[in-house]
């Protein structure tokens, strides 16, 4: 007799027959060889060719012709969708405007920046899923938000393109103001992977609270980067025992570890001031 599934599996396993319509043993191929990851295994399935989608060729054309609905100024920028189409598609395919599906949504598309859309983005990154038709694409992130709190592969994507979307195409960097608008919503959001706050430490929020009274600069890359990988670090290891002067973190995040350690009073004030 079989191992009984958890009750995650069995999970995964209702999610994917949902959103791909196959039998129980189809679904059990598919996210046992990919190791359970509901997202990734749907990812497997239909480019390998399930669902019945379409041609490669004939699913870009559909997608081309979807894209063009969206333009607004066809005659001079024929391959772009700006702002107000942006907002008429999400609305289109039922995306929380104001929610982290919204980012996700433009990671796949890979939009350059929060107001603009080329025409190979979005045809190369639905048609890669799959997705050739508005009632698809909702389909799909539909089932996006369900899987995205549990992924953390797929939630690194996003937030990495955040900061792309976040700056002006003439800057290097984001001003603080708006990374921390978004450093709020990746987060904190219910569909966040990365939760940054523990039982005794208010992480997200004691960083906004020291970046807005000592920082004051705007985010570079790096630091954006960064700030995910030291996020991720200190939910597993609250007192920060990774940490030391040696590592190559940025000066913002070594000197927001003294700041957090002063708050807590894991150190005298006056030895930090030493």
């Amino acid at each position: 007799m079989p191992p009984a599934h958890t009750a995650q599996q069995k999970a995964a396993i209702s999610g994917f027959q949902n959103f791909t319509s196959v039998d129980r043993n189809t679904a059990l191929r598919f996210l046992k060889s990919n190791g359970w990851d509901t997202q990734t295994a749907v990812n497997s399935y239909f480019n390998n060719g399930g669902g019945g989608s379409a041609a490669p060729s004939a699913a870009k054309t559909n997608l081309g012709k979807m894209f063009d609905k969206y333009r607004e100024d066809v005659a001079n920028s024929p391959d772009t969708v700006g702002a107000e189409g942006l907002m008429r598609y999400l609305s289109d395919a039922k995306v929380d405007l104001e929610g982290l599906e919204t980012l996700a949504v433009l990671e796949i598309i890979q939009a350059p920046t929060m107001g603009e859309v080329t025409r190979e983005g979005f045809v190369d990154g639905w048609s890669i899923l799959s997705c050739d038709s508005i009632d698809k694409q909702k389909t799909y992130i539909k089932n996006l938000k369900q899987t995205l709190p549990s992924n953390k592969e797929q939630y690194a994507k996003v937030y990495k393109h955040t900061f792309q979307l976040a700056k002006s195409p003439t800057q290097k960097g984001v001003p603080l103001d708006m990374a921390v608008t978004y450093w709020d919503l990746l987060f904190t959001s219910p569909l966040s992977a990365v939760k940054w706050t523990t039982d005794n430490t208010p992480w997200s929020a004691w960083w906004v609270e020291y970046l807005n009274s000592s920082w004051k600069k705007a985010v570079n890359k790096d630091m954006w980067n960064e700030t995910l990988k030291f996020a991720q670090m200190t939910l597993e290891d609250e007192v920060m025992s990774f940490w030391n002067e040696e590592a190559s973190w940025p000066s913002v995040i070594d000197d927001f570890v003294g700041w957090v350690k002063e708050k807590r009073g894991d150190v005298p004030a006056e030895t930090m001031e030493e």
